[in-house]
């Protein structure tokens, strides 16, 4: 899979420094329905709007981490997977590596219920269902005085330009 970008503490923050901690593996979705809306998470706690994803968990591929996390918090099945790229970050700040894997997905079926961890309820996320331009409004106009908050908003904002260009449909949305 191709990299669509790397991020650091110099890009974010205009600080210095690497992090030499072996990284997290994430599998992330632009998930998109019938309806030809989009899937957000939001999570009240921190009003943080995210694209639905996690950590690739033990003895577990990328694709079936993929399939698991939109399963969980969107409570739809990926009927169409396509990849889209790779966002790296390296948070020296926070002495944390992560490698996401985004693709794109499209569901034909109805959600069911979804299942979120006991961290996802605590921070009362629920999945939203949005236009792409209101999908990248939210997204793109979240302000955060948090590292981490300014790491999960640059990392979502490089897969929807990626995928913007990639999708014809949407490279008329400014981000």
């Amino acid at each position: 899979m191709k990299q669509i970008c790397e991020l650091n503490d110099k890009y974010i923050l205009g600080t210095e420094g690497m992090s030499t901690k072996a990284p997290r593996i994430t599998a992330r979705a632009i998930v998109k329905n019938q309806d030809d809306l989009y899937a957000v998470m939001y999570a009240d706690k921190f009003k943080l709007h995210s694209l639905p994803g996690g950590g690739v968990e033990n003895g577990e591929d990328v694709m079936t981490a993929l399939r698991r996390e939109v399963l969980e918090e969107t409570g739809c099945v990926c009927d169409e997977i396509k990849e889209l790229g790779i966002v790296a970050e390296n948070r020296a700040s926070l002495d944390y590596t992560q490698i996401n894997y985004y693709f794109v997905v499209t569901t034909n079926h109805t959600p069911g219920e979804n299942h979120l961890t006991e961290a996802e309820q605590a921070n009362r996320t629920v999945v939203q269902w949005h236009t792409f331009d209101e999908m990248v409004r939210l997204i793109n106009e979240q302000e955060f005085d948090r590292v981490q908050g300014k790491y999960l908003k640059a990392r979502d904002v490089a897969a929807l330009k990626a995928y913007a260009m990639w999708n014809s449909d949407s490279k008329s949305v400014p981000l």
